[in-house]
């Protein structure tokens, strides 16, 4: 798959990453969407300079720590070996510092464009919630009626728990943004 999540709304992405979850099979996906790696990929496979590919085990979150390990490890590696001319290697890091990949945290387009609108779909949720609720106490008499609404009902449970869930994401990623 190529860019799956482009052109998804919220409810069609996550039919696609509950399907992805139960696939039997193998999937390749590219795709610049973070949380979506995160959510579906089990190994990640990243190009690198002069056409290498490495591969890392686990989601987005899982490779780029690992990432960011090796960069401290070279760093680190590099400061202990010393050439003893700390002039010439401070200039050295400068001019190749553009190589180096930003470790600066910010949202992807579709989580900023999710973060703005998550509190009112919430809101949006838990009324309805409370609409069913009170549908239900009228419908007591009417056990068929009552069947679909407590279906309805705790599916928009569940739906309310994903949101929570990625809210606190989100606003768990933002306070680190702001962090920086």
């Amino acid at each position: 798959m190529d860019e799956p999540t482009n052109d998804l709304d919220i409810a069609t992405l996550t039919v696609l990453e509950d399907y992805l979850d139960n696939f039997p099979g193998i999937v390749i996906t590219v795709s610049h969407d973070r949380y979506f790696l995160d959510r579906v990929a089990r190994r990640i496979f990243a190009f690198g300079e002069n056409g290498q590919i490495r591969q890392y085990e686990g989601g987005y979150t899982d490779y780029r720590n690992r990432l960011l390990a090796e960069q401290e490890t070279i760093v680190c590696e590099k400061q202990h070996a010393g050439t003893g001319n700390a002039e010439k290697s401070s200039e050295g890091t400068g001019r190749n510092s553009w190589k180096q990949p930003s470790t600066k945290l910010k949202f992807s387009y579709k989580e900023q464009r999710e973060y703005e609108v998550i509190e009112d779909e919430i809101a949006a949720l838990e009324e309805k919630i409370e609409d069913l609720e009170a549908k239900i106490l009228k419908a007591a008499t009417d056990f068929v009626k009552l069947n679909e609404l407590t279906a309805e009902k705790e599916k928009a449970q569940q739906q309310l728990e994903e949101k929570m869930d990625r809210w606190m994401y989100l606003e768990d990623l933002k306070a680190k943004i702001d962090a920086q």
